[in-house]
């Protein structure tokens, strides 16, 4: 009867984790599709409001120039009082930013879009904090970027969707009121997905005790080890009880760092290309708003098909400084694509090589870049170190659009205007490499290669210990024969 109601347990627990990842992903399904709002309707709002490309641009550095310091500030207060209550005000934040920009759109009035693409801004990078605590929570270890890889797969699908089908609701009611309202009913969805994810969220702390006490039992060698990782491992989850202070920033280890600015460097890339991929396409391939649109959604297709089997693959294998060079590599790769590829009328296939390869890039990032923070900083000081990676993530956010459409706007013409934005992003990328490149060699055995930060041995060490011991054991059985 007692392996009866173990064997039940168990299942609850697996039935609890599935369900957090499932909500944590719908978290932000609203989220991803408000944010790409503008991109999936770039040139009717150009035309629809009367604004140039550069105060298109606008829309995005407006949404990320206050998380330059909130965001910092966001992480603290999270860690404060707690990801469940920060899940609640920030998902409701999101909701209500994107009805007043709905009601910008609809009135023609620039300045209010901008006033609630600020606030969506400051609610959206701080909701992506808080489920990030709460998922480093659940997945702490050599589970998270299985878990970091599904849980992008359906904000990915949202941005595809929003991608999609924004263009045609503008072009059956010819006005971008309806696809900005239909964004706001997303967003209410998401709210209540994050309403559950806080009811299940709230068994965290009894079900890791219970894993803690199963785990104590597996076997004697392994008791006392595996009972002071899982201690940790609670005391860690248990946010409430343990508070970051902003002094502790000062001991974040110098990989942090080097890992900021990377991510910082790749994000900007992705995501300021992909905030005018829209117009890109339009007018340097001459695609039509629809057609742009459906070509848009490759990468987040892609991104939504793979990040799960990445996620688990690098979970397997680690080396995860190897595959921070690749991702660096891929966004590089990309950007020259972009710049280089022409797409005559009966090849606009071709088009398509660039997404897939932009999209397996942020792939990449998503599955590798950032669960890495968790392996090199304390779960008690998870909001606050996330808050510092969005504040510098918002830097490029917010100056790397402006520059790319001052770079446009200050060609000759168009065509050579986004092929110098494309060379201006590989540059970028280029920097990005060679941090990564400095990274690899900055430690040669650290965290980031452990396959489960919570043994301390990478996995070739550990297959070279087992070897010695199976070789000590066949010799003292030599002896002894």
């Amino acid at each position: 009867m007692g392996d009866q109601d173990q064997k039940q347990d168990k299942q609850k627990i697996k039935t609890t984790r599935l369900i957090i990842l499932i909500l944590s992903a719908l978290l932000l399904f609203g989220n991803n599709y408000s944010f790409d709002n503008p991109q999936a309707l770039q040139s009717q709002i150009m035309e629809e409001v009367h604004i140039s490309l550069t105060e298109f641009n606008y829309l995005y550095s407006f949404f990320s120039f206050p998380n330059i310091l909130l965001t910092l500030i966001g992480g603290y207060f999270i860690d404060r009082i707690g990801s469940r209550k920060s899940i609640l005000i920030f998902a409701s934040l999101v909701t209500v930013s994107q009805t007043i920009i709905a009601f910008g759109g609809k009135y023609q009035s620039f300045h209010l879009m901008l006033f609630g693409r600020v606030f969506l801004g400051i609610a959206s990078e701080n909701l992506i904090i808080s489920q990030n605590v709460i998922i480093t929570a659940w997945f702490k270890g050599h589970q998270l970027s299985t878990a970091s890889g599904c849980i992008v797969t359906l904000p990915e699908i949202a941005a595809a969707l929003n991608s999609y089908f924004s263009p045609m609701i503008y072009d059956y009611t010819g006005s971008i009121t309806y696809p900005l309202f239909t964004s706001v009913f997303v967003c209410i969805f998401s709210l209540l997905c994050a309403i559950l994810l806080l009811f299940f969220d709230k068994t965290r702390e009894q079900i890791l005790q219970q894993e803690k006490l199963e785990k104590s039992n597996i076997s004697s060698n392994d008791e006392s080890h595996d009972t002071l990782n899982d201690s940790q491992q609670i005391t860690q989850n248990t946010l409430h009880t343990e508070r970051a202070r902003l002094q502790e920033i000062r001991e974040f280890p110098a990989l942090y760092w080097y890992l900021t600015a990377i991510c910082s460097l790749c994000l900007g890339i992705y995501i300021s290309f992909m905030d005018d991929v829209s117009d890109y396409y339009q007018k340097k391939f001459q695609f039509k708003p629809v057609e742009a649109g459906k070509f848009i959604t490759i990468p987040y297709i892609f991104s939504a098909l793979l990040c799960p089997f990445i996620g688990y693959y690098i979970d397997k294998v680690g080396h995860r400084r190897f595959f921070l060079m690749i991702t660096s590599f891929l966004f590089i790769i990309a950007q020259i694509l972009f710049g280089s590829v022409h797409v005559a009328s009966n090849e606009k296939w071709i088009a398509a090589i660039p997404l897939i390869i932009q999209g397996l890039a942020f792939t990449c990032y998503s599955c590798v870049m950032i669960p890495c923070v968790q392996y090199i900083v304390d779960q008690k000081y998870m909001g606050t170190a996330f808050g510092i990676l969005g504040m510098f993530e918002s830097i490029a956010l917010c100056f790397f659009p402006i520059i790319a459409s001052k770079i446009v706007e200050s060609a000759d013409d168009l065509q050579t205007g986004y092929k110098n934005m494309s060379l201006f992003y590989s540059i970028l990328g280029l920097f990005s490499l060679f941090l990564c490149i400095t990274l690899y060699h900055y430690e040669s055995s650290n965290k980031l290669d452990f396959i489960d930060p919570n043994n301390p041995l990478p996995e070739e060490i550990r297959k070279l210990n087992e070897y010695s011991m199976i070789t000590e054991e066949k010799c003292s059985i030599s002896e002894e024969k």
